[in-house]
């Protein structure tokens, strides 16, 4: 079973559309309504109301078994630091992290039950090495490196791992805001000369949930800097 977060967006939606031909996943959308496809049902609540999150995992709770989470549920604002606002400060954390952790402490009892469980956070390129404008977006990023890392700690002996994928540039999600030049250059800076695909994440969360002896690590995604 595969629980997504962030199921609208570019890589979401494209991993929420292959993974359910042959898998049971719950995707979980805030606000954009995305149709149910094959083995995968998708459902709408706000990340940031535990109560709906609660109210998520007992409703499906006889559903979920040996739980795959990827968490892709993101926000970002643009801005520099010097000048942005501590509201937005909270509501990039709220969503990049905090949820992060909520869902992931309402789903640890059943995966402890089970003595099973994948838990996949996704970061970025520019969550890990910064971008001009977006270093709040990164630092929420970053929060999740030793977060993952405790958990790995804490519950791998219960056959529960936790680990990060840093995505380089793909063909969706932050590049569809990119000008043709600039995607050019990402593309001719990329050893394999190409933008990441749905697939190549597909491969990755495979290894991941096939090996209970890869955890607590970052695996890079990015083609080759």
């Amino acid at each position: 079973m595969y629980l997504i977060t962030g199921a609208s967006g570019g890589i979401g939606k494209e991993l929420f559309k292959k993974l359910s031909t042959k898998n049971d996943v719950i995707a979980i959308s805030n606000s954009k309504k995305i149709d149910n496809n094959n083995k995968g049902i998708c459902v709408n609540i706000n990340l940031l109301n535990h109560k709906e999150i609660d109210q998520l995992i007992s409703k499906y709770e006889r559903n979920l078994e040996k739980i795959t989470v990827l968490n892709l549920a993101v926000k970002s604002f643009d801005g520099l630091l010097a000048n942005y606002p501590i509201e937005k400060v909270r509501e990039t954390f709220e969503l990049n992290f905090f949820s992060n952790l909520y869902l992931v402490q309402a789903l640890l009892p059943i995966m402890i039950n089970q003595k099973w469980g994948r838990i996949i956070h996704f970061s970025s390129v520019v969550g890990n090495e910064g971008a001009k404008g977006a270093g709040i977006y990164a630092a929420s990023k970053s929060a999740l490196i030793g977060y993952s890392k405790t958990l790995s700690k804490e519950y791998g002996r219960f056959g529960i791992t936790s680990n990060i994928v840093e995505l380089g540039y793909f063909e969706k999600g932050l590049i569809e805001n990119f000008n043709q030049e600039k995607i050019k250059n990402i593309i001719s800076s990329t050893s394999s000369r190409r933008l990441g695909l749905s697939d190549d994440i597909i491969h990755a969360i495979e290894f991941i949930k096939k090996s209970d002896f890869y955890n607590g690590e970052i695996l890079k995604l990015n083609g080759g800097r």
